[in-house]
């Protein structure tokens, strides 16, 4: 019974957030932005709404890959969701690099009845492979790509890849409705995720699977309201 008391309160965090930060879209963002090298970032979706009808739904964590070493662990992270603006592929992206590309593209198919047999090859690419990926890799940007996002800096912390899993972790067993008892925040109707193959993602109602299905610590709500004190 307490939970929907605990959601409120990681949503009235980030409404803070989003006053001192504002949102952004992949599609206009770029590596020359100011990003920090390790955050989390809170995604949500125009047509998700909370059941207030008010507040768009968080439908996505992304944390910084702990195994990048560009200028930017997290937009190096982001880049992959987002997907690639110039060259042969254009517009287009990796699933394979990017569960969240995966899962979208996945339920694009289920949805929409495409034909795409290599999908599910994530250990096999190639130029002729991307070339017929290439479309339905381009759906996937415009949908990822237009999705607004929070972000905030976990640089602060003595051990931030520690605290970027904490905070992402305990923010998604509580947003799940995984197997709960009481549902809150459902997806609409009209949400792709009912389309995807993963049982995760259909049922917690988000673009993450893992975690989905344990018990939060309530603790993480804490260091993200401290973090958003010192944006």
């Amino acid at each position: 019974m307490y939970r929907i008391k605990h959601l409120n309160r990681f949503y009235d965090i980030l409404q803070i957030l989003e006053f001192k930060t504002g949102t952004r879209i992949l599609a206009s963002s770029n590596n020359r932005m100011d990003w920090p090298q390790q955050g989390v970032c809170f995604f949500f979706e125009p047509r998700e709404l909370r059941e207030n009808g008010k507040q768009m739904r968080v439908v996505r964590m992304v944390i910084a890959n702990p195994n990048a070493d560009p200028l930017s662990a997290l937009w190096d992270r982001l880049r992959q969701h987002r997907g690639t603006i110039s060259g042969k592929f254009a517009g287009g992206g990796n699933h394979r690099v990017s569960d969240f590309r995966y899962y979208i593209g996945s339920a694009l198919i289920n949805r929409d009845s495409i034909d795409c047999p290599s999908w599910e090859e994530l250990d096999s690419s190639n130029t002729a492979i991307r070339k017929k990926e290439h479309s339905l890799e381009t759906e996937i940007s415009q949908i990822i790509n237009n999705m607004p996002f929070l972000w905030i800096s976990t640089e602060r912390s003595s051990k931030p890849g520690q605290l970027n899993q904490f905070i992402k972790h305990n923010a998604i067993s509580l947003l799940s409705n995984y197997h709960r008892k009481f549902i809150y925040d459902p997806p609409s109707p009209h949400w792709l995720g009912h389309y995807c193959p993963e049982p995760a993602v259909r049922i917690s109602g988000l673009w993450n699977s893992r975690g989905v299905d344990v018990p939060y610590n309530l603790k993480f709500l804490d260091y993200l309201e401290k973090l958003t004190r010192l944006v």
